[in-house]
């Protein structure tokens, strides 16, 4: 458990990468009491980094790639120092392990910004006993991935329940700009996926579905996520289907379901809503098309996106924005509608602010249990009244009428976007 009296409230790792400089910038205008500090493994580097965004806590060093057994005990110092240790540095599967050991075995909180659901699985099947024990809150997924969608069901399945109803089925459809971009951090998370050697053994059960006893749970969810676009009749027809993130979002959902019970049998699906716009349409897939290109050939067209440490202009991202649709079906008949709304870029500034949230709410205890959770189990409703006060973020859920289905969708081709 925690020492009566730490060094800082929290500890932000990953400062000198691009949405670590974004959430040391947030802390500094918008906490100014918290007793923080940030942890880098080149000081001068994050020295010119946190100068540049005016921000002045404390530097401790360590790297996060621990080698030997000194590298280990030096980062277990550091991590000893503080309530919550907040990260930004990706692939996490990379960099995250030991600093995610180390707060489980210390009985510190820590949140991430990982979209990486193998990387959770590993925190859940080597770490949730351990975290439960001592009492660690280990909350992944805290910004973009997987926020807005883990909440939107949460906040369904809770109106749900205010009216002695249960879920079972969630859809959501998400908008996003047609100005949306990747940072060189995501290219090179998405590369390091890709480069990965893949385990051929299989456990017993998909450790995201492990309950808090460490068994199998209960609750099981069924990702009815489409494979190709189709029309959609109740968004003017316009078009949805598949995006890159959609399994990431469905694996926090089922993560959160097997935890918090929305029902023993649910289902849910994500789709992305497509440009109406043939020009911004024809935008976003050359996007896809160059990202893609830079995570399959680095080396031929690397230079076609950010490097690690850059991305989208302050511009672009303060006049980004993102819109998640959802759609609830009741045991009983009755049709929820909501709309989470985000008025600004999601994938970096809003990442960065959702993980200081995070981060701040653990400091502070608000966290509802212990070990390796999602945002909506670990802080629950706290986590979006607290981003409505600090972020440009709104949230509303009605009645609706629930819409005449047309036939399932095609499958076909994935397509990212």
């Amino acid at each position: 458990m925690f020492a009566a009296r730490k060094d800082y409230d929290l500890i932000l790792f990953g400062v000198t990468g691009f949405t670590g400089r974004l959430a040391a910038e947030h802390l500094t205008k918008t906490e100014p009491n918290l007793r923080w500090a940030a942890c880098a493994r080149n000081e001068a580097k994050a020295k010119k980094v946190l100068e540049e965004v005016k921000a002045t806590p404390s530097i401790e060093i360590a790297d996060l790639i621990c080698e030997n057994e000194e590298q280990e005990t030096k980062l277990r110092n550091v991590v000893k120092k503080t309530k919550v240790c907040a990260t930004c540095a990706g692939p996490f599967e990379k960099y995250g392990k030991t600093l995610a050991k180390l707060c489980a075995e210390e009985g510190v909180h820590y949140c991430d910004i990982t979209g990486e659901s193998d990387f959770v699985r590993h925190l859940i099947k080597e770490h949730d006993a351990t975290a439960r024990k001592t009492g660690a809150c280990i909350v992944a997924h805290c910004g973009n991935d997987c926020v807005p969608w883990d909440l939107t069901v949460l906040k369904l399945h809770e109106e749900a329940v205010k009216r002695n109803l249960k879920l079972t089925q969630v859809d959501t459809y998400t908008e996003l700009p047609p100005s949306f971009a990747a940072s060189g951090g995501t290219v090179a998370t998405a590369q390091f996926q890709l480069g990965k050697a893949r385990s051929s053994s299989k456990p017993d059960f998909d450790p995201l579905v492990t309950d808090a006893k460490g068994a199998k749970s209960t609750y099981s969810t069924t990702n009815k996520s489409p494979k190709a676009d189709a029309p959609c009749a109740e968004f003017n027809g316009r078009s949805a289907g598949p995006w890159i993130m959609g399994p990431v979002m469905a694996n926090c959902v089922r993560r959160s379901n097997a935890l918090l019970g929305y029902a023993s049998s649910f289902t849910y699906s994500e789709r992305a809503l497509r440009e109406e716009k043939f020009s911004d349409r024809m935008s976003q897939k050359l996007f896809t098309y160059k990202v893609g290109a830079a995570i399959l050939s680095p080396t031929l067209f690397g230079g076609l996106v950010p490097k690690p440490g850059e991305g989208p202009s302050r511009e672009n991202m303060e006049a980004g924005w993102l819109r998640v649709h959802g759609r609830a079906s009741c045991d009983d008949g009755t049709y929820l509608e909501s709309t989470y709304f985000v008025d600004e870029d999601t994938g970096y500034l809003g990442t960065a602010k959702m993980l200081v949230a995070c981060a701040v709410l653990l400091a502070k205890g608000a966290n509802k249990t212990s070990g390796v959770v999602t945002p909506a189990v670990g802080l629950g409703s706290a986590l979006l009244e607290r981003l409505e006060k600090t972020t440009p973020a709104s949230f509303e859920i009605s009645e609706g009428t629930a819409p005449v289905r047309g036939s399932t969708p095609p499958s076909g081709k994935f397509c990212l976007f």
